[in-house]
């Protein structure tokens, strides 16, 4: 069975059951929601040993350099096996959450329920298959992440045991009753798996951040940290699959939100003085789905010039973090994503919607001023992406005007 961090499935029992709640105060929160004020009080039992094991400060590991953020604890074995397993989740999840004709109606008003079961077993293999996988990590960061997986599976217990699906409390995977499913409300699936909203969606995003956390880390551990030589040395601290990732996820949000910004009809009302809401749900999806891709993009990048772009978008973000809030548009406070409840947004008075999202002086439309300016850096990295050869000169990686092809 496959642990995380080498914790049985007593200690990783223990630390399940606690997720999902609250804390009193947020600065109290340690790994997985765990209130560290408690600690001391806990001195027996796995939770105890789990929270020793994971926070123990090792006097050899004190006296170390801090890693950077490209370094690894894992085999080169390891890193590609969660690199294979977050990359089939997040395109199971996508295949759900992104699919308009899976959940449409067919000509006699029925669904589909033996596809949508298919690609639910399928999103449920994969996720399984990425449990295991980031269980057997040793990088913090990365374990972590896959904690972030669990959570978010936790938080949606319930509505997940209504369409018969269960999770292990031994290691966390999940089950599907296919008969029970197939009986289910076709709108309790839809939530869950439908729209940017979702668990799907929530869950392909996490995955989609551990795939960008070990892409550049396939080389493998050792192997990645000494792959600098002494006649190699490029003048951008970000390999050039980095700054083009981060240049089209840029380009991508920067099209997205030019889009939703200047999109006044979409506030109009049709003749029975109704808003197009499944058209405002969508456009806004499609907006947080290229902010959140962004985000997690750069979340690797070694270049200043890049994360200070970044910082910028985030920092309009965190301005309008209360009235995004209050059409049920959360801010993730582990990674900076964008949660999407459909439900409250659905509540909200559309005139508030449209105020955040629409017009030159929308939250849209400062963040897409802010994403060209983190594709303007990102190019200006790429064009001084260069390698320094033998003959004591730079040498461009690609060329000039297609740096970005081909290479994601």
């Amino acid at each position: 069975m496959s642990t995380i961090n080498g914790f049985d499935s007593n200690s990783m029992s223990s630390l399940f059951s606690s997720m999902g709640t609250s804390s009193t105060s947020s600065s109290s929160d340690g790994l997985y929601g765990i209130n560290l004020s408690d600690y001391a009080s806990i001195k027996n039992g796995s939770y105890g040993k789990l929270m020793k094991s994971y926070y123990a400060m090792d006097e050899e590991a004190s006296t170390k350099d801090k890693k950077s953020k490209n370094d690894t604890d894992d085999t080169d074995a390891t890193i590609r096996s969660i690199k294979s397993a977050s990359d089939d989740l997040k395109d199971s999840a996508a295949a759900l959450y992104s699919s308009k004709g899976l959940f449409a109606q067919d000509a006699n008003g029925e669904y589909d329920m033996d596809a949508i079961y298919e690609k639910v077993n399928a999103f449920i293999e994969d996720y399984n298959s990425m449990i295991g996988s980031v269980g057997s990590a040793e990088t913090e960061s990365i374990a972590k992440a896959g904690g972030n997986i669990v959570n978010a599976t936790s938080n949606n217990m319930d509505m997940l045991s209504k369409l018969g699906i269960s999770v292990s409390g031994a290691d966390f995977t999940l089950s599907i009753d296919k008969e029970k499913f197939m009986k289910s409300n076709i709108s309790d699936v839809k939530s869950m798996f439908s729209g940017v909203g979702s668990f799907a969606y929530q869950v392909g995003a996490k995955a989609s951040r551990i795939y960008t956390m070990v892409e550049d880390k396939v080389s493998s551990g050792s192997a990645y940290k000494s792959s600098k030589s002494e006649t190699s040395n490029s003048t951008s601290k970000d390999t050039a699959n980095t700054i083009a990732k981060i240049k089209e996820r840029a380009d991508d949000l920067i099209a997205t939100g030019t889009d939703l910004y200047k999109n006044r009809d979409l506030f109009d009302k049709d003749y029975d003085g109704e808003y197009n809401t499944n058209e405002i749900v969508e456009e806004i999806g499609a907006f947080i789905k290229d902010y959140n891709d962004l985000i997690i993009s750069a979340e690797n990048t070694k270049s200043s010039g890049i994360e200070s772009a970044m910082k910028t978008l985030e920092s309009i973000t965190d301005a309008y973090k209360k009235d995004l809030a209050s059409i049920g548009i959360t801010v993730d406070k582990e990674d900076g994503t964008l949660s999407f409840d459909e439900e409250s947004f659905l509540n909200s008075d559309m005139k508030d919607v449209k105020s955040l999202f629409i017009g030159t002086g929308s939250f849209t439309y400062q963040a897409t001023v802010k994403a060209t300016m983190v594709a303007n850096q990102a190019e200006t990295e790429a064009n001084k992406s260069n390698t320094y050869t033998d003959n004591a000169t730079y040498g461009n990686n690609y060329n000039t005007g297609s740096i970005f092809d081909g290479t994601i």
